[in-house]
C-alpha cells in the first residue's frame, strides 16, 4: 500500500477528478457548480483529497504511479470502528464542500446504494470505492497494475470483494479481473443506471 506525500496526493486528486468528472454521481453531488466545469474540477480534487485521506486513515491506497496519473481507494477489514471514525470526519468536511444540496444529493445516492446492496451478503467483503486514471495516461495499462496489488490482498486474505458503475463500457474490464456482474440497478437521484460487480473469494 502506498503512502502518498502531500504533493502526489493533490496530484493525485486532480487526476481523480478529471477521470471521474462525467460520472453521474460525481455530477450529481457536485450540483452547486452548475455547469462550471472548472468549479466542478476544483471542487472534486478536494472531494479526492477527503477520499485518499480516509482510504490512508481506515482502508487501503494503491497510486498508480510516482507521477500522481490516478488511485485505487479500498474500504477493507480495517475494524468498524476506525473506518466508522475516519467516515464521519470526512462526512463533516463534504457537508461544507458540497454544500447543502450537494450533500443531501450525496446523502440519499449512498442511502439507495447500500439498500440495493444489502441483499447481496456483502458486509464482509472489500470494497473498491474509487479507482480512476487521468485522461491523458489511459491506454498504459495503469488501471489493471494500480488495482493488482489491493487485488492480491483480496485473494490473501480469502475475501469477496465489490464495485458499482456507472460506466457500461469498464464491464468488461472488470470482468477480466475476476468481477462478474450481480445486477443492474437505477438509482433515483442521479437518475441512472449502475452495475454491482461482485468478485468471489479466491479459491487459491
Amino acid at each position: 500500500m502506498s503512502s502518498p506525500s502531500n504533493i502526489a496526493s493533490s496530484r493525485t486528486a486532480r487526476s481523480l477528478a478529471a477521470a471521474l468528472a462525467g460520472d453521474p454521481f460525481y455530477r450529481t453531488v457536485t450540483v452547486a457548480c452548475g455547469e462550471d466545469e472548472a468549479a466542478r474540477l476544483a471542487m472534486l480534487e478536494a472531494y479526492f483529497a477527503l477520499a485518499l485521506a480516509e482510504g490512508e486513515q481506515a482502508g487501503r491506497v494503491d497510486l498508480a504511479d510516482a507521477a500522481g496519473h490516478g488511485a485505487a481507494i479500498w474500504t477493507t477489514d480495517t475494524p468498524a470502528a476506525l473506518r466508522q471514525a475516519a467516515y464521519a470526519q470526512r462526512e463533516a468536511a463534504l457537508r461544507a464542500l458540497l454544500g447543502e444540496r450537494g450533500f443531501a444529493h450525496f446523502t440519499a445516492i449512498v442511502a439507495n446504494m447500500e439498500h440495493a446492496l444489502a441483499p447481496h451478503g456483502l458486509q464482509d467483503a472489500w470494497y473498491l470505492s474509487i479507482a480512476g486514471i487521468a485522461p491523458a495516461a489511459q491506454g498504459q495499462g495503469l488501471g489493471a497494475s494500480v488495482l493488482a496489488p489491493g487485488l492480491a490482498a483480496v485473494d490473501a486474505a480469502r475475501a469477496a470483494c465489490f464495485l458499482e458503475t456507472y460506466n457500461e463500457r469498464s464491464l468488461p474490464f472488470y470482468a477480466r479481473l475476476g468481477f462478474v456482474s450481480a445486477g443492474r440497478y437505477v438509482e433515483a437521484v442521479t437518475g441512472c443506471g449502475y452495475w454491482l460487480m461482485v468478485r468471489p473469494p479466491s479459491a487459491a
